[in-house]
């Protein structure tokens, strides 16, 4: 990990004392926010996505089975 030096106001010096704040996190959060997404943390975010649409996707199947199962198939138009 890279150190670097930073420069705060006052007010943050005493902020950051008096909230008991580490300023390295503050400052990586801070930057990992500004960042733009990368390849692998965007393949893995649509790999979650998809695998939770086909678990809600097999949920509303299940639940129009259990409902076609009591109420018979529902009408067509002839």
């Amino acid at each position: 990990m890279e150190r670097k030096n930073i420069t705060i106001r006052e007010e943050q010096a005493e902020w950051l004392a008096a909230t008991d704040r580490n300023l390295s996190q503050l400052v990586q959060e801070a930057i990992d926010e500004a960042m733009a997404p990368t390849d692998d943390e965007l393949a893995r975010a649509y790999q979650n996505n998809a695998d939770n649409a086909a678990e809600t996707a097999e949920q509303w199947a299940a639940a129009s089975r259990e409902a076609n199962d009591h109420l018979g198939e529902p009408p067509t138009d002839k």
